[in-house]
């Protein structure tokens, strides 16, 4: 018997028959919408270009019957039971035109639910106007990198394009933690095997302790959002691996302390030890909309880790950190500086920059100093 070749994955598999959601979500792609969002009580709504407003064409109200007959068409029975039981869901789901990141969730007693649009095809890191730096990432032998900013900030785009970089470079094994699982990859000289919680796998630390036994060299982590998580991500960077995740914080400066304050008092002080040999860098960044506002570029800091911020999160004494962003031949790139380029280069407005800067004032100052690349 003639072996089946195998297509590889780099897309999602074939899209099930369309449900009534489908229209509207195409609705939303025709807006170049990046967000679909339906609640009851209002019409459908769309978030374009980082602006949320009425869903082009639909002047019908979302009644909580017809909405939860919508989504529930969307999931198996046990996704639906589950949703019911624990008032969220996170789940992945594919039509002929796009790929999208779904979210259940309750309010005013009844669902609601807001769909992420993911492309189809992993980005190249070209694509994504990134520091070079960020491509660097993916040379260390081990080590913690985190992508840091708000839902919706292009972080999984990061990192996938990274992941991405990784196997067409290297012969490794790279294993994947989602929630769901976004982009998917194919092989390149890499093994790359994804795991998506609720599905493969109950949690990302657990997760994590799974791929610990598989030899992987390279852990993407989708959130570390507890401390059995965080603990369980540098543990594997102790043992040897490369780990990428994303963290909830203000900027680069705070996420060694969000990690700190996350975890239980009698494990502080480990987790302190841990950073300060595993951490290597760390990146916030944040879409801004052009000129025009018709498409966002995305704005970016770069904290690169060394002695001065390893002593510091040893000695607790992380205030201090936010000032080697300004140390001279360290690689860290000040986000001022990010927002101070894309004005010189006439591709946002200098109010939108003003808006954006994390500390009032640090983007005059950064102007007064001079263009830094």
């Amino acid at each position: 018997m003639t072996a089946t070749a195998v297509a590889p994955i780099e897309t999602a598999p074939a899209p099930p028959q369309a449900n009534a959601v489908d229209f509207l979500l195409y609705r939303a792609l025709d807006m170049k919408g990046s967000d679909l969002h339906l609640v009851a009580g209002t019409v459908p709504w769309a978030t374009v270009y980082g602006k949320t407003v009425h869903l082009e064409g639909i002047t019908r109200v979302l009644d909580a019957d017809s909405l939860s007959k919508i989504l529930r068409q969307m999931v198996s029975e046990q996704e639906w039971a589950q949703f019911w039981e624990k008032k969220r869901l996170d789940f992945s789901y594919s039509t002929e035109r796009a790929n999208f990141r779904g979210h259940f969730a309750i309010a005013g007693g009844v669902p609601m639910a807001v769909f992420r649009t993911i492309p189809s095809v992993v980005p190249d890191f070209d694509d994504l106007g990134l520091p070079e730096v960020i491509r660097s990432f993916i040379d260390a032998e081990a080590g913690l990198y985190l992508f840091i900013g708000v839902t919706g900030s292009g972080k999984s785009s990061s990192l996938a394009a990274l992941i991405k970089l990784a196997k067409e470079k290297y012969a490794k094994k790279i294993t994947t933690i989602e929630a769901p699982i976004e982009f998917r990859h194919s092989n390149g000289k890499s093994l790359v095997v994804q795991r998506e919680v609720g599905r493969d796998v109950d949690s990302f630390a657990l997760g994590v302790e799974d791929a610990l036994r598989e030899n992987p060299d390279i852990i993407l982590v989708g959130e570390m959002r507890d401390p059995e998580t965080m603990s369980a991500a540098l543990s594997a960077t102790s043992s040897g691996h490369l780990v990428f995740s994303t963290l909830h914080a203000g900027s680069t400066a705070d996420a060694p302390a969000r990690i700190l304050e996350a975890m239980p008092a009698d494990r502080v002080a480990d987790t302190r030890a841990q950073l300060a040999r595993s951490l290597r860098g760390v990146v916030y960044q944040k879409l801004l909309p052009v000129k025009g506002g018709q498409g966002r570029v995305v704005a970016t800091e770069v904290l690169m880790m060394n002695q001065a911020i390893s002593n510091m999160i040893k000695n607790n004494n992380t205030e201090g950190i936010a000032g080697q962003l300004l140390a001279k031949d360290s690689g860290s790139i000040p986000f001022e500086v990010s927002l101070v380029n894309l004005v010189m280069d006439g591709i946002i407005n200098e109010s939108t920059a003003l808006d954006a800067e994390i500390v009032t004032g640090s983007y005059h100052r950064q102007k007064a100093a001079g263009r830094r690349n």
